[in-house]
């Protein structure tokens, strides 16, 4: 929260009533905190003085004759979130101060932290670690962190050719590089994503053919392959968008039969399990992303696994400039820069140490929010197959009016739940237009579109906290 306005409520225990009220009125907001020697003595309105004034008092006395109340309403500056809406409710504004009792910020209807989609939980050794790649001096993409954060992940995922990038999309670019396609060789890619996997086929000098998606997990279907296939199809990109999958086995087999190549998006999927097996493990490249919102994070980073061992040496080579290994600056590949630093590899090494815990979080709060949700009539959650164990990223719900939507995003936003309408159909944007299948009409991704809300699901978010998202949706619909 920013402080601009922080300085025109406080004031002094030795200012005068008059320019306590000057004060207030610059503020605009008809209060002040009064500090004795920096720290937080009393909370006077403009009510307060007025009521001095009655009883005697005249504007040039001290303010610190209005005697301190006995409960100087305050959150500490890591609050409880719902506390602190039960306060501004009450109060209208509250300070927020610090162990030493100084004050460093307020709160009121229109200015406070809200619950977050998804935040990083840093609890754990990340800092020890940091702090020993710093002192080693490996700071860059060569140190031991690289190394151990790829082995550790491989042994999560159960895959032994893992590859650390500097983030989820240039994993993304990488594989498709690694699949050497020729300029204009089409890739089918989910109209309903973030532009991340459509972006990387573009850049890679590919077609992405946009396909519409399965209403129930939001991923590709095989059928919906099927619709948009041609003889330039030569490689399809599987999202598992918010931690869904699809029915991975008939894609694959019906890929390996046509001699198509497959690359799992699996940056929203980390933990997610299909017949045990975790994803990213079926296809030909599985890709994954740490940005700072997802289950584990490196700040910015990404993964590459392989299912063949000559793609990962490929894709090795071409990460660092198209390198040879055994002869420095001899390239014989056109190559990239897509190394992980040592620096964010220790992070991952440290969240992986908390991977369990994370995705089993995730999955207990969906099923809290599923509990609460899943009989309203006017919303949908997402079904469960039982083959697969989806990690829930991000738990999410469709409205069946989708008139409600804006007016319910507004609504939670503005008390302080922070959820968003999901992505954009590809097809609507003008950027993408030119990848549109004109015989598909995309009715599930246009749907999903437009009836999709994410809710709060970091790994930190408390059951009382859920329970109260709920029952402002339940208020919302009364």
């Amino acid at each position: 929260m920013s402080n601009l306005k922080l300085k025109n409520l406080i004031v002094k225990d030795n200012l005068s009533l008059r320019k306590a009220l000057k004060i207030m009125n610059a503020s605009g907001l008809e209060i002040c905190f009064v500090t004795k020697n920096n720290k937080l003595f009393n909370i006077i309105t403009d009510g307060d003085i007025r009521r001095a004034l009655i009883r005697g008092h005249t504007l040039s006395d001290n303010i610190k004759k209005i005697k301190p109340k006995k409960n100087c309403i305050f959150v500490k500056e890591k609050y409880n979130f719902l506390d602190l809406q039960k306060k501004i409710a009450k109060y209208k504004i509250v300070p927020i101060i610090n162990s030493n009792k100084e004050i460093i910020d307020y709160a009121n209807e229109k200015r406070f932290r809200q619950l977050p989609q998804s935040e990083p939980s840093l609890s754990g050794n990340e800092l020890k670690y940091v702090t020993d790649a710093i002192k080693s001096g490996w700071i860059s993409s060569v140190g031991k962190y690289v190394n151990i954060f790829e082995k550790k992940f491989g042994f999560f995922v159960k895959n032994k050719y893992c590859l650390t990038t500097s983030s989820g999309t240039t994993a993304l670019q990488l594989a498709i590089a690694a699949l050497k396609l020729k300029s204009k060789d089409e890739i089918i890619v989910p109209d309903y994503t973030f532009a991340s996997p459509i972006n990387s086929i573009i850049h890679s000098n590919c077609k992405p053919i946009l396909a519409d998606i399965d209403n129930n997990n939001l991923c590709l279907s095989l059928n919906s392959i099927k619709k948009v296939l041609t003889k330039k199809t030569k490689a399809i990109i599987i999202v598992h968008l918010y931690g869904n999958a699809p029915e991975i086995k008939k894609i694959i087999n019906f890929c390996n039969q046509k001699n198509i190549k497959v690359i799992e998006d699996c940056a929203e999927a980390f933990g997610t399990y299909y017949n045990k097996k975790h994803v990213g493990n079926f296809g030909d490249f599985g890709t994954f992303s740490f940005f700072g919102n997802k289950t584990i994070s490196t700040g910015e980073g990404g993964m590459i696994i392989f299912k063949k061992k000559e793609h990962y040496i490929l894709a090795k080579k071409m990460r660092d400039h198209g390198m040879r290994v055994d002869k420095k600056y001899w390239h014989d590949e056109v190559g990239f820069n897509f190394r992980m630093t040592n620096l964010q590899a220790a992070i991952g090494c440290a969240q992986l140490e908390k991977a369990k815990k994370f995705v089993n979080r995730k999955i207990q709060i969906f099923r809290r929010y599923n509990s609460k949700l899943r009989d309203l009539k006017f919303l949908k959650m997402v079904k469960q197959s039982k083959n697969i164990k989806d990690s829930h990223w991000l738990t999410f719900i469709t409205l069946k009016n989708k008139l409600d939507r804006n007016k319910l995003l507004k609504f939670l936003n503005n008390k302080g739940i922070e959820v968003r309408s999901g992505f954009y159909s590809a097809h609507k944007m003008d950027i993408y237009k030119p990848y549109k299948n004109k015989d598909i009409d995309y009715i599930n991704s246009k749907e999903i579109s437009s009836s999709i809300i994410t809710l709060p699901s970091s790994v930190s978010l408390k059951n009382e906290e859920i329970d109260y998202i709920c029952k402002l949706i339940k208020s919302f619909f009364k």
